[in-house]
């Protein structure tokens, strides 16, 4: 279910940010694009190389939306990975979808599991944010969540 957001239409200015600041930077990311496109955009479609990533993954490549809605006093966010080799997707949403998790949380879900809980960011500024939750993604989340199950 997905809760209305308050206020107008995300802002392409904050997309044109996040893709230059921080998408564009990420190595094991090979083409970001602005949905629908650069004027209207709504939002932002990143596409993993899936022999970049570590493990690897394929042969179809992972992506990771972002929606953005720029708020007082917080904004409100959508952040998805998915991964159509195995299924797997893991999303960072701050929203009222889940208001006893607090004011964002993680959810992620993963053949017959899945789990969401609350979580805090060290930054506050939208590029950090998003610095963080693609860190989180590489080096904890996919590692950790993706193939939890699977034997070494």
């Amino acid at each position: 279910m997905s809760v209305p957001h308050p206020g107008g239409d995300p802002n392409a200015n904050l997309y044109a940010q996040l893709k230059r600041d921080v998408l564009d930077r990420v190595p094991q990311i090979s083409a970001v694009e602005f949905v629908p496109d650069d004027i209207e955009a709504k939002q932002l479609r990143a596409v993993f190389d899936p022999a970049r990533l570590d493990p690897p993954t394929g042969p179809d490549s992972p992506e990771l939306t972002v929606k953005w809605y720029r708020q007082d006093s917080h904004d409100w966010f959508r952040i998805n990975y998915t991964d159509p080799n195995t299924g797997f997707h893991a999303g960072w949403h701050q929203d009222e979808d889940h208001p006893d998790l607090g004011q964002a949380h993680f959810q992620y879900s993963a053949a017959d599991k899945e789990d969401r809980w609350g979580i805090t960011f060290e930054h506050r500024t939208p590029s950090l944010i998003l610095w963080e939750i693609v860190e989180a993604l590489l080096e904890d989340v996919r590692p950790t969540y993706q193939y939890a199950n699977e034997e070494p």
